[in-house]
């Protein structure tokens, strides 16, 4: 699963990061962009009244003298928003063209001595920024109070208008950034994935140990994989030679007995021999279980079935060279077995004995590999196993036929040993008119 990756947690944190931190940024940004705007408006406004503190002059008897009108050609828009007006005692003495004959609310401002900037609603109901400032005018102890005011929505219309121009610029610099981050990650993950491929190369029996330059924060894991696969390579070689040795040391003592049981009395002879091919046959069984248990997970184990079919292929030829048989590999290709070739070449040759006994004239070994399982089959043209008789001949000591020399425990030894490694053994009518003996085995 995605969320189970390495690279995706990576990638995914450090993209939302970026996107988060874009986003303190851009409205960081337009903080300080809104403030600058409204400054530089403010500054405008304050520039009109300037004007209309040196045009204006009010006359002994309260009647307002403009020298000039204001220039801004703003103010003679109506409802612009741009308006300026002149006031004595709260009364309007003058007005800008803009506000056609209204009147600016000012009821609720405290207006004191020097500039001061406040926010009003205007005759349109739009939201104004105003200025007002009150001056010496004409008569001693007169004052006039001036008002200007710039719309709202000029800074509204501005930040909205950068806002769309960084939104562009800052989902190119985050689509960037999370690239940067992808190429960063997979560049940064390369050696893991090179340590991923070379266990997997391990474990397909291509290599025996992890090779190449890895960085300093790598090469520890590495050294200690090499360590762990050739201490764990020395333990199962010791197990082998210790199982060996335990079938050679109990294997001796039972010959000695069934050599000297021959002067018994028949009924205890025959005790005494059914006990020891008991014996035998647990401590057969047995070494079989513990020597598959030991290597069917083990990695770098990986058998190539075509060797050892054209290796035990040779032996029966020479075992049944009077049967004149003809052997068909053709259809083995790269077949590969993820297992020990002595377990193969234990499994393969019961078939192949078998089947070289009942064929008529050819036996046919083919194989199929698919989603890492093997798919051997032997096949051969003889008279076959009637369905009834399959569970007898897959135990040990069932045969179908005394006349034929054997023991009957070739097939069931084979089905034992691919069921320790978790495959089957099918017996089915061949094609060719005789048995086809299919194994399903975990593929290389």
């Amino acid at each position: 699963m995605l969320s189970k990756s390495l690279t995706f947690r990576i990638i995914a944190l450090s993209g939302f990061w970026i996107v988060m931190a874009l986003i303190l940024t851009a409205l960081l940004l337009l903080f300080y962009y809104r403030d600058h705007i409204a400054k530089h408006y403010d500054a405008h406004v304050f520039m009109h009244l300037e004007e209309m503190v040196a045009a204006s002059h009010l006359s002994p008897q309260g009647e307002l003298q403009l020298s000039y009108y204001p220039s801004d050609p703003r103010f003679d828009i109506l409802y612009s928003g741009w308006y300026w007006e002149i006031r004595h005692h709260g009364k309007v003495l003058g007005r800008s063209h803009s506000l056609g004959g209204a009147t600016l609310d000012l009821n609720g401002l405290h207006v004191k001595e020097g500039t001061r900037i406040h926010q009003i609603v205007g005759p349109q109901d739009e939201p104004l920024r105003i200025q007002t400032l009150e001056i010496p005018a004409g008569p001693a102890g007169e004052r006039l109070m001036l008002v200007a005011t710039a719309p709202m929505l000029g800074i509204k219309d501005d930040v909205i208008d950068i806002a769309e121009h960084m939104l562009v610029s800052f989902v190119l610099l985050a689509a960037v950034l999370i690239l940067a981050v992808v190429l960063q990650v997979r560049l940064a993950l390369r050696p893991l994935k090179a340590v991923s491929r070379g266990i997997a190369r391990i474990r397909g029996g291509r290599a025996d140990r992890l090779e190449g330059d890895f960085p300093e924060e790598v090469q520890p894991l590495v050294d200690e994989l090499n360590n762990l696969l050739e201490h764990s390579a020395v333990l199962l070689k010791r197990a082998r030679n210790q199982l060996g040795d335990l079938a050679h040391s109990i294997k001796n003592p039972l010959t000695v007995i069934n050599n000297e049981v021959g002067e018994m009395d028949e009924q205890r002879r025959e005790l005494l021999l059914k006990q020891t091919r008991d014996i035998a046959s647990s401590v057969e069984h047995y070494l079989s279980r513990a020597r598959v248990f030991g290597t069917e997970n083990v990695l770098g184990a990986r058998s190539q079935v075509k060797a050892v079919a054209e290796d035990l292929v040779f032996v029966m030829q020479r075992i049944y060279k009077d049967r004149h048989l003809e052997f068909d590999l053709s259809g083995l290709g790269n077949c590969a077995f993820r297992g020990e070739s002595q377990d193969l070449e234990e499994m393969l040759g019961n078939l192949l004995d078998n089947a070289s006994k009942w064929a008529n004239k050819r036996v046919i070994v083919h194989c199929q590999t698919g989603a890492q399982r093997l798919r051997l089959a032997v096949e051969d043209d003889g008279p076959g196993i009637p369905e009834v008789k399959t569970e007898l001949v897959l135990s040990r000591g069932g045969k179908l036929d005394d006349t034929v020399a054997g023991h009957g425990r070739g097939l069931g030894i084979v089905r034992d040993i691919v069921g320790l490694y978790g495959g089957s053994l099918t017996l089915s009518r061949s094609g060719y008119g005789g048995l086809s003996a299919e194994l399903e085995l975990p593929g290389a």
